[in-house]
């Protein structure tokens, strides 16, 4: 029998038994002699012996959930920063972009400064100016805008490296602004 047919046929029946539980009356002449009843419980037992057999021979099928979390892509902080600066790199003559970079920095390294020496804005400004913010030439030079007061062989070095001199400063005083800002625990 297909799956209709015995769906419709076990609707039925049940339909059959819960009038039967409702008005006994009702189903008075239905044959209920004990042939009637094996005959009923061998055609259920063969229904339940096919169902068991079917269930056997079926591959098991699983159910496909969901992730509980999906992973989501967040932004890491300084990415903006980093693409400026290579971006930087590929346009050596962009003169307007060097200067918002520069004046962001120093916007954040003013602050830093006024956090950590407890000094006013303008001595900040001036400590950046005059490269004395820091001990690394390098770093000190990225606000100063002159050559940085290292020794000969570091300035060559610096001006035979790969990246350009202005990159190369802005990730030296970036470093150099974090390394205040770790000490603000201190």
């Amino acid at each position: 029998m297909s799956r209709n047919v015995t769906a419709t046929l076990g609707a039925l029946l049940g339909v059959v038994g819960l009038v039967a539980v409702a008005a006994p009356g009702i189903t008075t002449p239905l044959p209920a002699g004990d042939g009637v009843v094996v005959a009923v419980g061998a055609v259920l037992l063969l229904g339940a012996l096919g169902q068991i057999q079917r269930r056997r021979t079926t591959e098991p099928g699983y159910a496909e959930t969901a992730d509980a979390e999906l992973a989501v892509d967040l932004p890491t902080p300084g990415d903006d920063l980093d693409r400026r600066l290579n971006r930087l790199a590929l346009t050596r003559f962009n003169e307007a972009e060097r200067h918002r970079l520069r004046d962001e920095v120093g916007e954040v390294a003013v602050a830093t400064l006024q956090r950590r020496e407890r000094c006013s804005a303008e001595e900040a400004e001036r400590a950046l100016s005059e490269g004395t913010w820091t001990d690394d030439p390098f770093a000190a030079a990225f606000f100063t805008g002159r050559a940085p007061e290292a020794s000969a062989s570091d300035r060559v070095r610096e001006l035979l490296h790969r990246e350009s001199p202005f990159k190369r400063r802005a990730i030296r005083a970036i470093g150099e602004v974090e390394r205040l800002l770790e000490g603000e625990d201190d």
